[in-house]
């Protein structure tokens, strides 16, 4: 062992990883931006297509996922806005990128080969989407988050479970509860700890 090595007790440690998870959730004040961004355009995507279904004569209700490309664009100003801002990154920030990257690849796969799926992707796009929401709420211990994912999933087994005809119905219930929901919480708790 060196001489300008350190042996840490374990409540040194404990408390060296507490910081870096409150690190970790203050840099994750940007993804409260996320989570309410993409919970917005995912829910007026849903309610827009059901209502055009339901109220209109319009033949091509999915056109109204065209607001997908304004969300990217925002997401990326964002992005690049304040990924310019000096912070500390913790390992914890590292692999939360990574999460989303992995949530977004898979996202890519899905629409891609969504003809294969019967462009029934909702679903399988849910369940990533749990899968990343879930593994945030762990990764920053996070609850509402945690459960968000949860919501995610349970919501993905209504989807395979109740006649086709409803399934558009829950989308917008799994969104409020699975991202809007968790994001004002998580961009609440970052306004306490600033």
């Amino acid at each position: 062992m060196e001489a300008n090595e350190k042996i840490l007790k374990p409540e040194e440690s404990i408390k060296i990883i507490e910081k870096m998870i409150q690190s970790t959730k203050r840099n994750l004040h940007d993804s409260s931006f996320y989570f309410l961004l993409w919970g917005w355009v995912v829910l007026i995507g849903s309610v827009g297509q059901i209502i055009l279904k339901q109220f209109t004569t319009i033949e091509k209700t999915y056109l109204v996922w065209l607001i997908i490309f304004p969300g990217m664009i925002a997401s990326i100003i964002y992005g690049i806005r304040h990924g310019k801002k000096p912070k500390v990154s913790t390992h914890l920030d590292s692999l939360n990128f990574m999460i989303w990257i992995a949530f977004i690849v898979s996202y890519t796969i899905a629409l891609v080969f969504m003809k294969q799926f019967n462009y029934n992707v909702a679903p399988i796009i849910f369940l990533l989407a749990g899968n990343a929401t879930f593994l945030t709420g762990i990764v920053i211990k996070f609850k509402a988050l945690i459960y968000g994912g949860i919501v995610f999933w349970l919501g993905t087994i209504c989807q395979f479970l109740i006649p086709t005809d409803y399934v558009e119905f829950v989308s917008p219930l799994i969104i409020i509860f699975g991202y809007l929901i968790p994001g004002y919480l998580l961009k609440l708790q970052n306004k306490k700890n600033a």
